[in-house]
């Protein structure tokens, strides 16, 4: 089951194992580790699907001339996410997971340049993350916009915290917001797809 989880992890190996660790005990229960192994494999039927369809898409885009692909739908085709009918609590699950380390760490020591920019990346992100959880994976679409806003922003800053490794403390601290954030940004991208969102008055991040 482990080398199974290693081949397919789509919330990293931790996480996907953490979130089929919910069928039971897989060390000692058969039933629970066949239940796992059936969410397992039905996440990977839906997410080759996904990846065959995608694949459908670009050789006609591909036939019209459309060579560079729509850098949104890959970010989400291959970015941290649960493929499937579960994908909701499997997200839910592990944000919970990565959450309760990182409410736990203070604000690191970061490059004086960038602090004023981090910490108002962290505000903003955590709050979204925090209201996330408190109303069981629902995320407003004003915070969907905020996340989608930011996550640019913290990926670039994530990036230049690990190169050089001068602020490993920083950059594992952020490398987890970013995680989470990814996580409910693609989760509430699957939710909305193909349907318009309601907008509440919140000011974006800049």
């Amino acid at each position: 089951m482990r080398d199974a989880a290693g081949c397919y992890c789509p919330l990293g190996f931790h996480g996907t194992w953490s979130y089929l660790s919910t069928a039971g005990d897989l060390r000692t229960d058969e039933t629970a580790l066949l239940h796992a192994l059936e969410k397992l494999e039905a996440s990977r039927t839906v997410w080759l699907r996904e990846m065959e369809s995608f694949a459908d898409r670009r050789r006609a885009e591909k036939a019209r001339h459309q060579r560079t692909p729509r850098q949104a739908e890959v970010s989400y085709l291959l970015g941290w996410r649960w493929p499937g009918p579960d994908g909701k609590q499997a997200v839910l699950g592990e944000v919970r997971r990565l959450w309760a380390v990182h409410a736990r760490a203070p604000f690191p020591d970061v490059p004086a340049a960038d602090k004023e920019a981090l910490a108002e990346l962290d505000t903003w992100l955590a709050g979204c993350v925090s209201t996330y959880l408190a109303n069981n994976a629902e995320l407003d679409a004003g915070r969907q916009d905020i996340i989608a806003t930011c996550l640019p922003e913290l990926r670039r800053h994530v990036a230049q915290l690990g190169y050089p490794w001068t602020s490993p403390g920083a950059f594992a601290y952020f490398r987890l917001l970013l995680r989470m954030t990814e996580l409910i940004h693609n989760d509430s991208t699957r939710e909305t797809r193909g349907r318009p969102a309601l907008r509440t008055e919140i000011c974006p991040c800049p």
